[in-house]
């Protein structure tokens, strides 16, 4: 039955792990959204002010 503890415990840290893991991508890639969508609109303004792209 240790041995099966053992293990368990061994899961659970593992499913922890994966877990943390998960958020942390998440809130990457949230941090990278919000920053390209802050760079977004000045690119469209300066499209738009430069006559030579039109």
């Amino acid at each position: 039955m240790t041995a099966l503890s053992e293990w368990l415990q061994l899961m659970l840290a593992e499913i922890a792990r994966k877990r943390e893991d998960l958020e942390r991508a998440r809130a990457e890639e949230a941090q990278r959204l919000r920053e390209s969508a802050g760079a977004q609109p000045r690119a469209g303004q300066e499209a738009a002010e430069n006559p030579t792209t039109r």
